[in-house]
């Protein structure tokens, strides 16, 4: 088994249109504070064209198989190659038949239902898997059988797609690994114990919670110590975050929450989908549009009949959308686009943001009514996707919808930001020495599909309070509601285990530290239900640990001494 520093942590993004890979960093020790994350950020690979995506677009080239001879061989091609072997084959645009994508490669070929093609589809769609792995060993200068993959997967997809997925990406590694390695290497390498029984996905994540983990929201830590002298101990943490998706499949909405402050555990409360917001749409206006003025300045007609014509424009339409993100104004050109007559319309930003005025006013009402019907305040609103870099998009959720919620991160880019929070994923894996407990394999009767596990929760919460001697009724019961600082919450998963270091400048002289049964949830007053005792009066800290059971047993320790039970 390899070491778990010699293995590298990948993060896939398959997208509906493009796909990105990021390499994790397992030196990722910085300290957090709240929503404050200053981890550094892992590494996006780029492709050998230099892009920063590769289309998730899988080809043939016939042309280049018959003069090599190889006939009974199919040449795979991908990303920007295998949209211009569509445009000179005169087929459909991706966005009128996705049927080549690799996510409909994926979902048709894990779906229940089998045909003819589905060997084609699957080993079509792990040679771009192969493609992507070779990618990202030339980038970090790793071998294929130490990459450790996490891969995102859209919301709501069914366990027969998360799993075909993973077998995919399983078999896209394994043949890269073996048109790396000679069968020498191949029995050297299994004679050291590495190779077939070590999986190269390790999980797979949704989507928005890929975006909240890229935004460090899971990996915030709660303060050790409570200071006792000072009033409030607020917390910057999170509770309930908004997600929007806004790719080129459709506009996606998510709820998600955490259970406490203390708590790592995401959950996907609600979650909605509109696919007339796509960015597909959005290219498909500003296609139209070009095409239009086109006709009008050279007086020819049925440009959008063309097949190869509609490859060429809708492609220079991707670009200069791209562009507007960044620049005021852009230029569409195209050389011969229709009948040998070249293209040029120019494009300013208040023009395009005119184009998609009838789409956003779609988003805004989806996102809307979206936050109504979940009637919470959402403490942090996160971004992802391309559309999202389009600053008329951007200030739609920010300023006019949102404008004081949390963005998150600042350096995180949206339509990274789903490969960024998988790579993450697996370096915080890899980190773990429970991946290794094992050596890295699956366990039987563990799979990387959906997993339940009814646990029980929290029904109320448990806290600490300062009171004075002598206080008591009335005094005593206003002092544990204003003063109670909550250690156990409601809602959190059973068993918890909490350890606080206490501490007060002025000493524990004349006063006692109560335990708190805290008003909310089931419990309609708060009440003492213990007292810390025998704590020397010139002490200005002790560590208190707390414990309770999923049978409801509440354990207290102070400084490691003997515990007892309430």
């Amino acid at each position: 088994m390899s070491k778990p520093t010699d293995l590298i942590p990948i993060g896939i993004d398959l997208g509906s249109l493009h796909a990105r890979v990021a390499i994790g960093n397992l030196n990722h020790s910085t300290p957090t504070d709240g929503l404050v994350d200053t981890r550094p950020l892992p590494n996006i690979i780029s492709n050998a064209q230099g892009s920063r995506y590769t289309v998730a677009l899988v080809g043939t080239d016939k042309a280049n198989a018959e003069e090599d001879g190889k006939t009974e061989e199919t040449r795979h091609i991908f990303g920007e190659a295998a949209r211009r072997a569509l445009a000179r084959e005169k087929k459909p645009t991706i966005s009128k038949d996705p049927s080549s994508m690799v996510r409909e490669l994926v979902r048709s070929s894990s779906s229940v239902v089998k045909d003819d093609n589905t060997d084609a589809k699957v080993s079509a769609a792990a040679a771009f898997f192969s493609h992507l792995t070779d990618l990202a060993c030339d980038a970090s200068s790793a071998h294929p059988s130490t990459l450790r993959t996490v891969v995102s997967v859209p919301v709501g997809s069914t366990p027969e797609e998360q799993k075909g997925i993973v077998e995919t990406v399983e078999r896209g590694i394994q043949d890269a690994l073996a048109a790396r390695e000679s069968v020498k290497d191949a029995k050297a390498r299994k004679k050291k114990g590495g190779g077939e029984d070590e999986p190269s996905v390790m999980a797979v994540i949704t989507d928005p919670s890929a975006v909240c983990i890229a935004h460090g929201l899971t990996e915030t830590e709660q303060p050790g110590t409570i200071d006792l002298a000072v009033s409030e101990n607020a917390s910057s943490s999170w509770k309930n975050v908004l997600v929007v998706d806004w790719g080129a499949s459709g506009l996606t909405a998510t709820h998600l929450c955490r259970t406490s402050a203390s708590s790592s555990i995401l959950s996907i409360v609600r979650t909605a989908t509109d696919a007339s917001c796509s960015g597909n749409a959005i290219i498909s206006a500003l296609t139209a549009h070009c095409a239009s003025m086109f006709e009008r300045k050279s007086r020819v007609s049925g440009v959008l009949d063309s097949k190869k014509a509609c490859h060429r424009l809708e492609m220079a339409c991707e670009s200069a959308v791209r562009t507007l993100s960044r620049a005021p104004t852009v230029t569409v050109a195209v050389d011969g686009l229709f009948e040998g007559i070249d293209m040029n319309v120019p494009i300013s930003r208040p023009r395009f943001d005119m184009l998609m005025s009838g789409i956003l006013r779609k988003a805004e009402a989806l996102l809307q009514t979206f936050a109504s019907a979940e009637d919470a305040n959402f403490d942090v609103v996160l971004v992802a996707g391309n559309v999202c870099d389009m600053p008329s998009a951007s200030n739609l959720i920010r300023t006019k919808l949102f404008p004081n919620a949390n963005a998150g991160r600042g350096d995180v880019p949206p339509d990274e930001a789903v490969a960024i929070g998988c790579a993450r994923h697996a370096a915080s894996i890899l980190s773990c020495d429970t991946h290794f407990k094992h050596g890295g394999k699956r366990m039987e009767g563990n799979s990387l599909g959906p997993a339940t596990r009814k646990v029980k929760a929290c029904p109320l919460t448990i806290g600490i309070c300062r009171i004075e001697n002598g206080k008591e009724n009335g005094d005593l019961q206003a002092a544990i509601n204003n003063n109670s600082i909550p250690l156990i919450k409601v809602g959190e998963p059973l068993p918890v285990n909490v350890t606080r270091n206490i501490t007060c400048a002025n000493g524990m002289a004349d006063s006692s530290i109560a335990i708190v049964q805290m008003q909310g949830g089931a419990v309609a007053k708060s009440k003492v239900i213990g007292k810390v005792e025998k704590i020397e009066a010139e002490a200005t800290s002790f560590e208190l640990t707390m414990e309770l059971s999923s049978a409801g047993k509440l354990t207290l320790s102070v400084n490691g001494g003997p515990s007892a039970t309430l």
